[in-house]
């Protein structure tokens, strides 16, 4: 893993990496491409809030956001599927 980005591979699934101000370390399947993806997303949600807040706080924070961008995703998804169905068909 490149360590400018911060992350840094300990074992085949093991990681240690920054959100914030504080370091995580954790094991999981994801590739490396995937999980550096991963954090990226969870640092620009974490950052996107004022770093005057505790680290409690802007971790839950962005996880209310990602979460609400989540819904609104499968809320359009949802409304795309049911535009693309022919009539009388469901789901």
């Amino acid at each position: 893993m490149d360590e400018s980005s911060g992350i840094r591979r300990l074992d085949e699934d093991k990681y240690t990496f920054i959100v914030g101000r504080k370091r995580y370390t954790l094991t999981t399947s994801l590739d490396d491409e995937n999980f550096g993806c991963v954090v990226a997303n969870v640092r620009a949600a974490v950052d996107s809030f004022p770093p005057n807040l505790s680290q409690e706080d802007r971790l839950f924070l962005a996880l209310m956001s990602m979460s609400h961008r989540m819904h609104e995703i499968g809320r359009r998804l949802d409304g795309l599927i049911e535009n693309s169905m022919p009539c009388g068909e469901e789901k």
